[in-house]
């Protein structure tokens, strides 16, 4: 899969976090986390109007406080991939 944003996921607790050192989207549910993204990438001004923009979310293991015994599952179980046009 061509992705045209990769960016860490993680969930602190309260809401996810989607994002790497230059984007950052926050949302208490996954619906809120996209739409967040959606109007992150928008506002950011890299994209023009009407682009297809795919951004695949990995989530990030290391941030559960007992990793041990959850590195059975598999780590594409827990990434996404949101197409977003805008």
């Amino acid at each position: 899969m061509r992705a045209d944003m990769e960016v860490r996921l993680i969930h602190n607790g309260r809401e996810w976090i989607a994002g790497d050192a230059n984007f950052e989207a926050r949302g208490r549910t996954l619906v809120e986390l996209d739409q967040s993204i959606k109007n992150a990438l928008r506002q950011s001004g890299k994209f023009q109007q009407g682009t297809k923009i795919t951004v695949l979310m990995k989530f990030d293991y290391e941030t559960m406080p007992d990793y041990a015994r959850v590195r059975q599952y598999m780590p594409a179980y827990f990434n996404r991939v949101l197409a977003v046009e805008l």
